[in-house]
């Protein structure tokens, strides 16, 4: 998976499934494809991939 920098869009989507899992998103860096989120106060940078995955794992189990 590869995302490419759209901008604002992409960034909202990012930071709409930060708050859903209970973070805070910080920014994206499209070269590295990598999410820098806050949680717990806390600085955490994601693999872009991994970030996806914990979110499909946690918000469409509860969903559902």
């Amino acid at each position: 998976m590869h995302l490419q920098d759209f901008g604002r869009g992409a960034r909202i989507e990012l930071s709409k499934m930060a708050k859903l899992l209970g973070m805070k998103f910080i920014g994206f860096n499209p070269n590295a494809q990598q999410v820098s989120l806050e949680f717990k106060g806390k600085g955490v940078t994601y693999q872009l991939e991994e970030f996806v995955r914990q979110y499909e794992r946690e918000c469409t189990t509860s969903l559902t």
